[in-house]
This record gives structure tokens, sequence and C-alpha cells, in this order.
């Protein structure tokens, strides 16, 4: 318990550091503001018809304070991103004592609020696995380390499936799994057809959607089994490469993605990214992800907001970890950004963040 409280100290102390820092940086911003205001009279006085002296000089204060206000941009620029780092750390600190955290609450009979949501309705199909991966054929290593991660959860042969819908050529070797050659599909971006394909194939009640660059904890499936199949629509934490957060338990407002606490309640504001998500079977009865939409353009933001507005909710389970496996992500503040890749930089001597919101400019 001892460590476990150091731990939360240590994200206590995170917090107020990344407090004082938001304080330091409003206190710029509110003098950034007075100067903004200042040269903005300078100006009107220096075209108010006066001498070539005053103008002069007014000129010259006007120069001065617009040197200024470069200045405190700057140190505001570089304050923000600092304090985006901050909250950060204080997210990759809460996944990496999310066990002590989980024991210190077990500890005075609490448990983490978000596991409340249960099932809603019951299976039909037999109880089980159907791991769905759709892949385009161009990360043939990353879509076979997945393979192998699902393979080692030591799950009973007769109690899982793994299905691979898009590009499938470079599969040979694997003849236990299914294949769904969607080849046009793949190309043109259209990941919920895929997904569709692979829901409606899927012979076991759990369906688990991922994406091929995704692996799973070798825990994963013994905690998704603690939870006895109580739920509707479950997710996990899920990891960048770096151990900072991807989109896991996130909110939508407004096209913008935000990443939440994991203390925080389900709420139907919320989203399951596509990448990985699990489902009971009783889902694709009604429900199913708009085939004509590509990438980047929401089909995860799309079904799940049709799921939640129908009253099915999404389950939390901490435990059911997964790391998204590819090294141009990186958690910022409580977004998302993306490394531009070499083939994607203009200028090659640059290096430079583009942030990617990973939200939807479509949600039909």
């Amino acid at each position: 318990m001892k460590s476990a409280l150091r731990n939360c100290f240590g994200m206590h102390e995170e917090r107020r550091k990344a407090q004082r820092r938001g304080l330091e940086m409003r206190t710029l911003q509110k003098r950034l503001e007075i100067l903004e205001n200042g040269m903005e009279r300078l100006r009107e006085e220096s075209r108010g018809g006066q001498s070539p002296d005053a103008v002069g000089r007014g000129q010259g204060l006007n120069e001065i304070v617009r040197r200024e206000v470069e200045l405190l941009r700057q140190e505001i620029d570089i304050l923000r991103n600092e304090l985006q780092e901050d909250i950060a750390a204080i997210h990759r600190l809460e996944i990496l004592t999310l066990s002590n955290r989980i024991q210190l609450l077990n500890d005075f009979g609490k448990t983490l609020p978000p596991m409340m949501p249960g099932r809603t309705r019951r299976s039909t199909k037999t109880k089980g696995f159907s791991f769905g991966i759709i892949t385009n054929g161009q990360r043939p290593q990353k879509l076979v380390n997945l393979i192998e991660s699902i393979d080692s959860q030591r799950l009973h042969p007769d109690r899982y499936e793994i299905m691979v819908a898009g590009v499938v050529s470079g599969l040979e070797g694997y003849e236990r799994i299914r294949r769904i050659p969607m080849e046009d599909a793949a190309r043109e971006g259209r990941l919920g057809a895929m997904r569709n394909a692979l829901a409606k194939a899927a012979r076991f009640n759990k369906f688990v959607s991922l994406d091929d660059d995704f692996l799973l904890h070798p825990k994963w499936a013994e905690a998704v089994e603690e939870v006895q199949g109580d739920f509707d629509i479950a997710t996990g934490i899920i990891l960048n490469p770096d151990l900072s957060r991807y989109c896991d338990w996130v909110n939508i407002i407004e096209n913008y993605t935000f990443l939440r606490a994991y203390h925080e309640t389900f709420d139907k504001c919320q989203y399951v990214t596509g990448g990985y998500g699990i489902y009971k079977d009783f889902i694709f009865q009604e429900h199913c992800w708009n085939e004509e939409l590509g990438f980047y353009q929401g089909e995860d933001v799309s079904f799940s907001r049709r799921l939640f507005e129908a009253g099915y909710q999404l389950k939390f389970i901490p435990k059911a970890i997964v790391m998204h496996d590819d090294e141009r992500y990186r958690q910022k503040g409580y977004g998302v950004i993306r490394l531009k890749s070499a083939e994607e930089r203009e200028d090659p001597a640059r290096i430079e963040l583009r942030i990617e919101k990973l939200c939807p400019r479509t949600l039909s």
C-alpha cells in the first residue's frame, strides 16, 4: 500500500507542476494582451497627422513593443508545450502505476467506476473470441506480430478464431486463419466494409475489431474474461510505443478528440476507435459500420454514435491493454499527434510535428 500511495502522490506532484505552468502561461497571455492593445494604440496615434518627429518616435516604440510581443508569444508557446508534456507525463504515470492504483482501491473496497456498464442482451453465438483484422498488406511483419500476440493468449483452440480481411495474399503459411479477400475496399480505404464482412463471418459471441498494427498484452484475454461477458461493447487502455496514450477512453466534441481520465464514467459523447474494440454478437443483428466512409472520415465515430443512441453502453476494462504499434504517434496533452513520415515532409531538412486530432470530418 505504501508503494501505491507514493505513486499517487507522485501523480499529484505532476499535476501541481502542470497547474503552476498553466498559471504562468495565463499571466503571460495577460501581458501579451496588454502589449497588443498598446501597440494598436500606437498605430492609431501614428496615423493621426502628427509631426514627423512624433511619428518617428511612435514607430520606434511600436517596433520595441512588437519585439516584446514576439518574445512573449515564444515564451507562451514554450510553456504550452511544457504543459502538454506534463499532462502526457501524468497519463503515462497513470498507466505505469495502474496495477498499484487498482490494488489500493481494492484495499479500500473500491473499484474503478467505468467498470459498471453491463450487458443489456444475451448472446446467441458460441462463447469465445472472433478476432477480425483488417489490412492493406503493406505491413506484413506487423500483422504477423499481431497474430502471434493473439496466439500467445493461451485460449483454447475451440474458443477463438482469427480472420483477416483486405489484402490477404501474404498469409499462405497460415492455413488456420480465415481470409476474406477485399483488395478494392482496402485500396479505397473503406474500413467499415471490411469490418462488416469480418463481423458477419464471426463464429463466436465476442468480436474483437483490430487494425493490423496493434498488439495484445500477454494477459489481455485474462482481463477480458474477468468481467464474465458482462458488457455490450468494451475497450481498454491503448498505448503508443512510447507508453503514452492512444485514443482509448475518449470523447468526441465538435469534431475533436479528447482523452478522458480513466476514472471518468461512460457518456454518450465517447466513441470507440475502429482500431480496437470488443463487440458482442447481438450488436450486429441491427447495426453495422458505414461502408461508404473512407480513411479519416469517421466510420468509427458514426458507428459508436448510433450504438450509444440505441441504448448500448461502453465498458472500460483497464487491464485489457493493447499497443498501437506505430512509432509515429504520440500523446500531447489531452490529444494525440502524428509525426510526419519522411515521404510526407516537403523539406527533408525540417523535422516537425503535424498535429493529427484523429477526429473525422464526416459524421454521417
